[in-house]
């Protein structure tokens, strides 16, 4: 078991700086890193994918903020509309992979990547689960996804003295194995769109399972807005590795 503690914070002045925030930014750096490693790798134009991040960025953490207040605290929406603007004030992920989405729809809309958006977009997509890591080891220490009680030696102490599942810590965990599995099939080249697919099919499923075990969360017909949009993601991933698997090249 392990035990509770306060997340750490850090003071400065009137400023407070917590562990997630770090961790999220630490997060984002380490995934624009190896995002710009691997499109330099590929010979891609590297000014294009720095726009498409920034597309991508902006829109995952306004999406995540959005969606994460509409669908998780409407209450609060209709109490004070403002809240909306307030994006630091709660992120959630499937908002934020909307936002992302949205972002790179909007960049390629603007700019324009004349048919050559897969390469760029997998690039980003390989990235992802290499800071997922730390944006979930920040959700670890804010322990704000508490689960259901468990007698499992990982888990935690909540600070309602009851032992649960610290959700962010084991997503932070199955989050591990899918970056050491995106980095054994990086290795060997992949159809345009691969791991856009591979990314959005690997990961649904452990959303899904791993919010069943949610205490805290709103929830629609049974189910939280996160288990249907991991439905709606499996369903994408599969849609683009059949699109991937036909654009790929056949031995005449």
């Amino acid at each position: 078991m392990l035990p509770y503690f306060a997340q750490p914070t850090l003071h400065l002045g009137p400023l407070t700086i917590h562990a997630f925030g770090v961790l999220v930014a630490m997060a984002v750096l380490a995934a624009a890193w190896i995002a710009r490693r691997r499109a330099r790798r590929a010979g891609l134009d590297l000014s294009r994918l720095e726009s498409l991040l920034s597309w991508v960025l902006a829109g995952g953490f306004i999406g995540g903020h959005v969606l994460d207040e509409l669908l998780y605290e409407p209450a609060r929406v209709l109490a004070d509309p403002l809240s909306l603007l307030r994006i630091w004030d709660g992120l959630g992920s499937f908002g934020g992979f909307a936002g992302a989405v949205l972002g790179a729809l909007l960049f390629a809309w603007k700019r324009g990547f004349d048919g050559q958006a897969w390469p760029y977009l997998d690039a980003v997509a390989y990235s992802f689960p290499f800071g997922w890591i730390l944006g979930r080891l920040g959700c670890t220490v804010a322990y704000d996804h508490p689960g259901t009680p468990t007698k499992l030696f990982f888990g935690q102490e909540f600070s309602d003295g009851v032992v649960r599942h610290n959700l962010g810590l084991e997503e932070a965990a199955l989050t591990l194995v899918l970056a050491a599995v995106f980095y054994r099939l990086g290795r060997t080249p992949r159809a345009e769109g691969y791991f856009v697919g591979m990314l959005a099919l690997l990961y649904a499923p452990v959303r899904f399972l791993l919010d069943t075990l949610r205490v805290a969360d709103a929830r629609y017909l049974g189910a939280t807005p996160a288990q249907f949009g991991a439905v709606l993601l499996a369903m994408a991933g599969l849609a683009v590795l059949a699109h991937a698997h036909a654009r790929t090249p056949r031995p005449a």
